[in-house]
């Protein structure tokens, strides 16, 4: 079933606001080494008057940025599926402006604004400035927006339908992870010199013209999760969930035991792997990449409840952190926060 997001996927989480459950003795029981080190977490201001919510995005750094428009999405969200006002997120984002704010010691700091246009965008900046703003969806007319750091637009190019992440590496190649009807579909979606859509190898990247510059070989139907180190890719996929890296010259894999991941943080040769299905949706487990696969060291519980309420808005893993944003808290953790108390 395709997603838009790790949400559709693991619908039904919540995370304690509390700080202090996260080194509290009654949660031992749903850990296996103890208690689960403690993350750094920072209280999100609300954002100004008139602005609402959209989304958060982890950036490089690693660097919070939420983006907020002038128009309720939720609320319009809510409402289609009743069908009260049937195709009304469409009609909202076509004349509603987006406006990014960065989250940084503790302070919201303006950005760029820009047209929000289609109700799936997905933000990222260039190493020199320059922003990024992805539809998840696509009609092929050019999808992705390039803007100068005023937020003026330079440039249009085309990274393909049913985009799951988008992510900058170090040398400013956008890698694109796709889910399912990425994968299967855009079938009028065609690069030169190449039979197939960029999109059908799940994981590519591009340049800022919109040239392929290569893509994974693995096959998959879905990018899970999908990580930047550097000039590295990393990523886990369905069905078999491999831990994946691509760097200049070189792709490996590494098998696992694992399903349902929805990210991951890299310290090589550890690996952060969280979520999961069902009951397994609020595990971290800690990998290290061996020449035979990778070796799942140990277990840990985040304390999430799975239940009908979700209050998590963002997880993802960005070099070696993992990011978990909930009712208006920004928690994060290093992978060697995990290893330092395993012993090989």
């Amino acid at each position: 079933m395709a997603g838009l997001s790790w949400l559709c996927r693991t619908p039904n989480l919540t995370i304690s606001a509390d700080p202090a459950l996260f080194s509290s003795p009654q949660l031992c029981q749903y850990w296996s080494m103890g208690v689960l080190p403690v993350p750094t977490t920072s209280m999100l201001p609300p954002l100004p008057e008139g602005w609402h919510v959209l989304k958060c995005k982890l950036l490089d750094g690693p660097r919070l940025a939420i983006i907020g428009a002038d128009v309720d999405m939720l609320a319009a969200w809510q409402s289609a599926p009743t069908q009260q006002t049937a195709g009304e997120p469409w009609r909202l984002a076509a004349k509603a402006t987006c406006k990014l704010w960065m989250f940084q010691d503790d302070q919201l700091i303006d950005g760029v604004q820009f047209p929000m246009l289609e109700p799936f965008p997905i933000v990222e900046q260039f190493p020199d400035g320059r922003w990024l703003v992805v539809n998840g969806r696509s009609r092929g007319n050019g999808n992705a927006r390039i803007l100068g750091p005023d937020g003026a637009e330079l440039q249009r190019i085309e990274v393909g339908d049913g985009i799951e992440h988008v992510k900058i590496d170090a040398q400013g190649r956008i890698w694109v992870g796709w889910f399912d009807e990425g994968v299967f579909g855009n079938s009028n979606w065609q690069c030169p010199g190449h039979k197939w859509p960029p999109s059908s190898h799940g994981i590519a990247a591009f340049d800022d013209k919109g040239a392929l510059l290569s893509h994974a070989t693995l096959a998959m139907a879905d990018c899970y999760a999908l990580n930047v180190l550097g000039d590295e890719a990393w990523a886990t996929t369905y069905p078999d969930f491999p831990i994946w890296r691509m760097k200049p010259g070189q792709e490996r894999v590494w098998t696992t035991s694992l399903s349902g991941v929805c990210a991951i943080a890299v310290n090589f040769p550890n690996v952060l792997a969280a979520g999961g299905y069902q009951d397994e949706a609020n595990q971290v487990v800690l990998l290290r990449l061996e020449e035979e696969g990778a070796r799942a060291l140990a277990k840990w519980r985040l304390p999430f409840d799975v239940g009908l309420s979700s209050g998590v808005t963002m997880i993802d893993g960005r070099d070696d952190e993992l990011h978990v944003v909930q009712d208006k808290q920004w928690h994060r953790w290093r992978v060697a926060d995990f290893a330092r108390g395993w012993h090989w």
